[in-house]
């Protein structure tokens, strides 16, 4: 399967390879059973709708979790729906995260932790981190 544009390409190879191509940016692969969530969001007030890729990587010696947001024009955006259907029924990638499955609630990262690579954050940073905060509060769903 694959979705293609002028600029970017999404790609899910026989092997279960989940690739990501921005041309002249980057490039991020995985193996699809690594996605344990997938939306399509509806389009906002500029016209694109945003896919929203969870890529969970539990096991190893250094877990984490990597959301790729990736914009979709209107003009893809049916092409983009039905490739999100094909990689639901497919590999079984729910749009939420079964209850539970979020093994633990979002938390701050203690600014003298080795994980900071910079640190104090700024104050643009700190008010960044409360609004944030404050809506992720009242999301609900």
């Amino acid at each position: 399967m694959r979705f293609d544009w002028s600029d970017f390409t999404l790609e899910c190879r026989e092997d279960d390879r989940l690739i990501f191509v921005w041309r002249r940016y980057s490039r991020i692969e995985s193996n699809v059973r690594h996605c344990t969530r997938l939306r399509l969001l509806p389009p906002g007030s500029d016209g694109l709708s945003q896919w929203i890729f969870h890529l969970r990587f539990p096991e190893g010696p250094t877990p984490g979790l990597l959301v790729v947001r990736v914009d979709v024009p209107a003009d893809r955006l049916q092409e983009a729906q039905d490739f999100t259907d094909l990689l639901r029924r497919r590999y079984d990638i729910p749009e939420q995260a079964p209850d539970g499955a979020e093994d633990e609630e979002l938390r701050r990262v203690p600014l003298d932790a080795p994980e900071w690579i910079a640190a104090p954050a700024s104050v643009a940073s700190e008010e960044l981190f409360t609004t944030v905060m404050a809506r992720a509060e009242g999301d609900t769903g």
